[in-house]
């Protein structure tokens, strides 16, 4: 029973919800306060079903979300047995600091009841050949679990250890606001600035997606749970910072921060941004703020009165075409990445 991978099309819709949908085994209401009771997939709203694993659960949602795969120029791939969809893997072509170019694995989804049939391995052999022909070497992922099945499933196409990242988290309860530095709302239609200003903080995604979604975000959600978002340039003497901060669904007092900040890092000045968000974050009524930060940061980090709370999943890399270099060439690899990635 052979796999055909493809490029997915808008006419994939419906049968991507059904991958995705397929491992949700209970669903249930949402509310400001959290997870509600139980109930049936029919029975909930389109934003109660997105709450179980992001737009791919609903198809209304997903014919928006469409629209960002375009702008973002997402790849979506899906893989087929005997013309049925039984897994997808969207990725993104990405050049920014302080990465270089790459091959960014965003989602990968195999239906259930096609598991352990080489679906996923086909997917990510396919993304390999996109990314040679595009003459990139680089392919990076960030799997929900390093021992987990999408860890095992990477490691086993030979993905290694690329980058660890750290959560932190600082509170908020010093809002004086720092001299010199001047906040401008940032325009929606703002071009990310992935090759002029490294991501320092949120490392929850690579930094195009990030910084889409920071300026562009879901306005039905932040409603429906109650919740602010805040997109902001810093402005300095001769140079400009940007941060957004959005707090918590379910938990007002707490939020999260996306920073970049201009290349070269100008560590004094970078600390005084650090307030302003802060600052910034107390204006929504947050109290604790938390991010994501690599290795290389975490200095700068701790400077700024974050404190290190747990270790998250690694960033994973695998290059392109090793074939008799094998792993060795791999490791070469990682070890040429900037500063502080390993």
């Amino acid at each position: 029973m052979g796999i055909n991978v493809r490029l997915g099309t808008r006419d994939d819709i419906d049968a991507l919800v059904e991958v995705e949908c397929s491992d949700v085994e209970t669903w249930y209401h949402y509310s400001s306060e959290g997870r509600g009771d139980p109930a049936p997939y029919d029975e909930l709203s389109s934003l109660e079903r997105v709450m179980h694993g992001g737009p791919w659960m609903d198809p209304g949602t997903l014919i928006k979300y469409w629209d960002d795969i375009e702008r973002l120029k997402i790849v979506p791939l899906v893989a087929e047995i005997e013309g049925k969809v039984a897994g997808h893997l969207d990725v993104i072509f990405g050049d920014e600091l302080p990465l270089g170019r790459f091959l960014y694995l965003d989602v990968l989804m195999v239906h259930k009841a096609y598991r352990r049939r080489g679906i996923a391995t086909a997917l990510i052999k396919e993304a390999e050949r996109l990314a040679g022909r595009r003459g990139v070497r680089s392919i990076l992922v960030s799997p929900e679990k390093y021992e987990g099945p999408s860890g095992l499933t990477y490691r086993s196409c030979g993905f290694e250890k690329a980058f660890d990242v750290y959560q932190l988290d600082t509170s908020t309860d010093h809002p004086q606001f720092p001299s010199g530095v001047q906040l401008v709302s940032i325009p929606r239609l703002q071009e990310a600035p992935v090759r002029t200003h490294p991501m320092i903080c949120a490392w929850y995604n690579i930094s195009t997606k990030t910084w889409y979604y920071g300026i562009n975000p879901d306005l039905e959600r932040l409603h429906a749970f109650s919740c602010h978002q805040l997109a902001l340039s810093a402005l300095t003497n001769n140079r400009t910072y940007f941060f957004h901060i959005q707090q918590n669904r379910f938990d007002s007092s707490k939020g999260t921060l996306c920073l970049w900040a201009p290349a070269p890092l100008n560590e004094k000045e970078l600390l005084g941004i650090f307030q302003a968000s802060r600052t910034s974050a107390s204006w929504l009524g947050i109290e604790v703020l938390t991010t994501k930060t690599i290795k290389r940061y975490v200095s700068t980090l701790e400077k700024a009165d974050f404190k290190v709370k747990s270790k998250g999943e690694p960033y994973l890399t695998s290059i392109v075409n090793q074939q008799n270099e094998g792993r060795t060439q791999s490791k070469m690899i990682v070890r040429n990445m900037p500063n502080g990635f390993v």
